[in-house]
């Protein structure tokens, strides 16, 4: 075989290993959540700024939403954002107050249009971002106090779910779990102070080593579909 044929042949080897891995790779996104996620890790820092877009945009549509007799309303971040929970509950109107990467100062901001629905219903999960961003816990407790006056004098029935707890070894998620503790139970004293329901949904997410299962979860912070169905148990459950 001559320099040229020798040489020729190893482009094609190359080309073709390039080939195999880029289709390796692409597999392995998409099997991860696709390249928004990956975008996602790829971030030094969570920034409050980053989705600011995302969050006026449908605060907007929700404040526009022409919705009335509503039966329940889910009220939080992206793990409530990315729930079907009208799917769960067929026959009753249910609202998804969920956006992406919001805090407990986001949903204090915008809690208005939710309760001056009079929800029969209304289950708030927040947290998870408020410790991400480094929220002062006195702060967090301050305006999920406001979040719950937001519904004086109104007919719902509100609950407080707690925060779930996360998987570090998945994709080096840096939030801890002792932080969703002390927040927990910084939630729970606010349900009993006022008064409110508390859901306990910790508990049921979390594995032998104080994380969230596996089974659960793709990312170990966001719930796939067998969590939204634990959750949706729960609920069914609560009393």
């Amino acid at each position: 075989m001559s320099v040229l044929e020798k040489g020729t042949v190893l482009l094609v080897i190359s080309l073709l290993l390039n080939v195999l891995l880029i289709g390796t790779g692409s597999y392995v996104v998409n099997k991860i959540g696709g390249i928004e996620f990956v975008k996602t890790k790829m971030q030094s820092a969570p920034s409050v700024k980053r989705d600011s877009a995302y969050y006026f945009t449908k605060k907007s549509v929700f404040e526009y939403s022409a919705a009335s007799d509503v039966d329940k309303v889910f009220i939080g971040d992206s793990i409530t954002d990315y729930g079907e929970f009208q799917e769960y509950f067929p026959d009753e109107v249910v609202l998804n107050r969920g956006i992406r990467n919001d805090v407990a100062k986001g949903v204090l901001d915008r809690i208005g249009e939710v309760a001056d629905r009079n929800p029969k219903e209304a289950y708030v999960m927040i947290g998870v971002n408020d410790i991400r961003y480094g929220t002062d816990a006195k702060d967090f407790e301050s305006r999920v106090n406001a979040i719950v006056d937001s519904f004086d004098g109104k007919d719902t029935r509100l609950f407080i779910q707690s925060i779930l707890p996360v998987n570090n070894g998945l994709f080096g998620n840096e939030i801890s779990n002792e932080k969703v503790k002390q927040f927990n139970a910084i939630l729970r004293r606010i349900a009993d102070v006022n008064g409110v329901g508390y859901i306990d949904l910790h508990s049921n997410f979390t594995n032998k080593s104080g994380q969230l299962d596996k089974k659960f979860t793709v990312d170990g912070l966001h719930l796939n579909g067998e969590g939204y169905k634990m959750w949706v148990n729960r609920l069914h459950t609560r009393r």
